[in-house]
């Protein structure tokens, strides 16, 4: 099957460029005769460039070189271009981001990069659907890391504001340090959000600190819930953090780098198969570090509806 490996050298500030140059041979030395190699940016016309790949070179295998944005990206991309109809493609990853949380638990690296370039064993796995109003008009996207609500989603759009000089500086330099600014800087104006959320025939209103819905448990860096919704299990992960704080939300990080998540006061954790949440008025939403804002959403599963390389 052809393969197309789509890099984004603009990803981590920049730095993913770098990277894509210090393995690119080894890449190349491995991958099948005839592989397309497409450098693109946020600019480029996304839907155009897939058509073209799907229909004049018959590309079935899709690797992403780039952070989680870029494989949010090809997913939601290939999903518009062949409606939702995503059963004969495969993807995969070269981990050129920031945190890279796709590739977690890592398996495989080339030159000390985390990759899933193994399509002669590549597996069936679930998609997170969230279903959103804006302006009166439904739309919907794709994940297949997590999505976030409350101080995640807040975090998640200071860190990927490319006009911050301090991310700028910080983030191609050293991850880990990136996210403690970031963290940091959330902390100093960050207040609850009041949701109405729906699942498992409960309905709750509440005063949510943060919410993530998810099919991989790694949330940023060292963070992690410890209980794995399942690649392939028909289920995604609901982790709630209610009431918490200001001066607690480092227990709840502390919670989350221990993996003890689900063992913290005012957590609850449920495995389920949809969820809805209102809000009065629209909040964020990061879904695999993009970000957008509405203030309803209503999350789904489609089960075992692509292929993933190993």
């Amino acid at each position: 099957m052809k393969t197309a490996v789509l890099i984004n050298g603009f990803a981590n500030n920049g730095s993913a460029g770098k990277k894509w140059d210090h393995i690119e041979d080894d890449v190349k030395s491995i991958m099948p005769v005839g592989t397309l190699y497409i450098h693109f940016s946020e600019t480029d016309n996304h839907n155009s460039l897939m058509e073209t790949l799907i229909n004049e070179y018959k590309v079935k295998n899709f690797i992403s070189a780039g952070g989680d944005g870029s494989i949010n990206n090809l997913i939601n991309t290939l999903a518009e271009v062949t409606n939702y109809q995503l059963e004969p493609y495969s993807i995969g990853a070269i981990g050129l981001g920031s945190s890279n949380d796709f590739l977690k638990p890592v398996k495989h690296k080339i030159s000390g990069i985390p990759v899933k370039i193994d399509f002669e064993n590549k597996k069936p796995v679930d998609l997170g659907l969230v279903e959103f109003t804006d302006s009166d008009t439904t739309k919907k996207q794709l994940f297949i890391v997590n999505a976030s609500l409350g101080f995640t989603a807040l975090g998640n759009q200071l860190f990927n504001d490319n006009s911050n000089k301090i991310i700028r500086f910080l983030k191609p330099r050293s991850t880990g340090i990136a996210i403690l600014w970031t963290i940091i800087q959330t902390l100093r104006t960050y207040q609850n959000i009041n949701l109405e959320i729906a699942y498992n025939e409960e309905q709750i209103s509440t005063s949510v600190t943060n919410l993530s819905i998810a099919k991989n448990p790694n949330v940023s860096g060292s963070f992690c819930y410890d209980i794995d919704p399942g690649a392939d299990s028909g289920c995604i992960g609901l982790y709630l953090a209610e009431n918490f704080k200001r001066q607690q939300i480092p227990k709840l990080l502390y919670a989350l780098y221990r993996k003890r998540f689900s063992k913290t006061k005012n957590c609850k954790t449920a495995l389920v198969q949809s969820v809805e949440i209102n809000s009065a008025k629209p909040v964020l939403l990061e879904t695999d570090g993009e970000i957008i804002e509405a203030g309803r959403f209503r999350f789904s599963v489609l089960p075992k509806a692509l292929f993933v390389a190993d």
